[in-house]
């Protein structure tokens, strides 16, 4: 596992502010010359720490005003449950994040929808006919707090 000091974190800070900066920009931020940045993006990049530059999307002004974050139980965790389950979530646009997760669900879902209404058809057409769906809670955002990377120190 790759250990990223100080001055790779802040490149990845500047990137996270905006993916579009130039080598440059991003040289004047963090105070360092541009061939050593160019060097580490290039290295975080060839590393997978940098997995892709993305947009930052107003989901609300896009039309996808709800946010929900879906807990879900399995009846059975055996390979196969598991491995149809994680395939057919991997494979929905709706859900933008899915993890594993300890305590009394197994994963928790994010998921941004238009609306409650269309979170509804959702739940009794897709999410309960899941494979090995056992149980389904869902609370609903209702407002954010805080999204972004750590800053460095």
């Amino acid at each position: 596992m790759t250990v990223l000091d100080e001055m790779d974190k802040k490149i990845l800070y500047a990137l996270s502010r905006d993916a579009r900066l130039s080598v440059e920009k991003v040289a004047e931020q963090t105070n360092l010359s541009p061939t050593p940045v160019r060097r580490r993006i290039k290295r975080m990049e060839t590393e997978g720490i940098v997995r892709r530059y993305t947009v930052d999307v107003d989901m609300e002004k896009a039309g996808y005003g709800l946010t929900l974050y879906v807990f879900l139980k399995l009846q059975s965790r055996d390979r196969t449950t598991i491995a149809k389950f994680e395939d057919k979530i991997r494979h929905m646009p709706e859900v933008t994040t899915c993890a594993l997760v300890t305590g009394p669900h197994d994963y928790v879902m994010t998921m941004r929808l238009q609306d409650m209404d269309t979170y509804n058809i959702f739940l009794h057409s897709v999410l309960s006919e899941l494979p090995g769906v056992f149980g389904i809670e869902t609370s609903v955002v209702i407002g954010g707090v805080k999204n972004e990377i750590p800053v460095p120190r």
